[in-house]
C-alpha cells in the first residue's frame, strides 16, 4: 500500500502524507489495524526513529490510536467533528488568523444562519436559547461560554453537519482569543443584549431581521476585540466595492 519514503523532504512527513492519505480516501477504515512497526518500517525504509515519530503525530492529529499489551498496535481512528476542530486548530496556530479574518468569514455566513433558524426555531428552540443567554452577566469563563454557545445552538438548527463544523471552528478560535484579551463586563452585557435582538427576531420568525441583527452583532463584536488588540477591523464595505 505505501511506497519508499522520499529522501527529498523531510522523511516523517512523507510517512504521514501517505497514512493520512490512504485513511482519508478510504482505503483504510475506522478499526483497521496498521502493519506491525517491523513491517511499516520495512515498506517505507525508515528507521524505527522516523517511524515512530510519525505514528506520533498521526496520533495527536487524531487519526490513528496506539493500543499496548499484545493485542496492541496502530489502529484508524474514528474521527469526529470534536478531533477535526482540533486538527484544524494545530493548523492554525502554524497559519495565524486575524481577527479580521475570522469576522469576514462570519459576515458571509452567520447572518444566513440565523435566516434559517429563524424559519425552523421551536418552543423549545426558544426555551433553550433563553437559557443560554442567561438572565445576568457573569464575567469571565461563564458569560463566554454562553456567548459561544448562543451562536453554536443556532448553526445545529440549520442541520447541516459542515456548516456546524465551520461555526464551531470559528467559535474555537474566538474563545482563545476572547480568553487572552482583556474584555471588561461592559463587552458581554452589550453581546448578551445583541443576542437578546437576534432571539426576538427569531421568535417573530422574521428572518431578514434575524440575518441583520446577526450582522450588526458580528460586526460590533470584530470592532471591539480589533479595537482591544490593536489590529485592523473588518469594512463590510470593502466587499460591496468589490461586487
Amino acid at each position: 500500500m505505501f511506497k519508499t519514503a522520499s529522501k527529498s523532504e523531510k522523511v516523517s512527513d512523507k510517512i504521514i502524507a501517505q497514512i493520512r492519505d490512504a485513511i482519508l480516501s478510504g482505503q483504510l477504515k475506522p478499526g483497521d489495524s496498521l502493519a506491525s512497526e517491523k513491517v511499516l518500517m520495512e515498506q517505507f525504509e525508515v528507521s524505527k526513529a522516523t517511524m515512530r515519530e510519525a505514528l506520533r503525530v498521526l496520533e495527536v492529529l487524531g487519526l490513528i490510536e496506539i493500543r499496548k499489551g499484545i493485542a496492541g498496535g496502530a489502529f484508524v481512528a474514528e474521527v469526529d467533528m470534536k478531533t477535526t476542530i482540533h486538527s484544524l486548530i494545530n493548523f492554525i496556530h502554524f497559519q495565524p488568523v486575524s481577527i479580521r479574518e475570522i469576522t469576514m468569514l462570519r459576515y458571509l455566513i452567520e447572518p444566513t444562519v440565523a435566516q434559517i433558524a429563524a424559519s425552523r426555531i421551536t418552543d423549545e428552540d426558544v426555551q433553550n436559547l433563553k437559557k443560554i443567554i442567561g438572565e445576568k452577566i457573569e464575567p469571565g469563563g461563564s458569560e463566554l461560554s454562553r456567548e459561544i454557545g448562543f451562536h453554536r445552538y443556532l448553526a445545529r438548527m440549520a442541520g447541516n453537519t459542515l456548516l456546524t463544523l465551520i461555526i464551531d471552528f470559528i467559535d474555537n478560535l474566538l474563545e482563545e482569543i476572547k480568553g487572552r484579551l482583556d474584555l471588561g463586563t461592559e463587552f458581554y452585557t452589550e453581546v448578551r443584549e445583541a443576542h437578546q435582538i437576534i432571539l426576538e427576531c427569531l421568535i417573530k420568525k422574521d428572518s431578514v431581521a434575524a440575518g441583520n441583527a446577526m450582522t450588526e452583532d458580528l460586526l460590533h463584536v470584530g470592532e471591539q476585540l480589533c479595537k482591544v488588540d490593536g489590529s485592523i477591523p473588518f469594512n463590510s464595505g470593502e466587499l460591496q466595492e468589490n461586487l
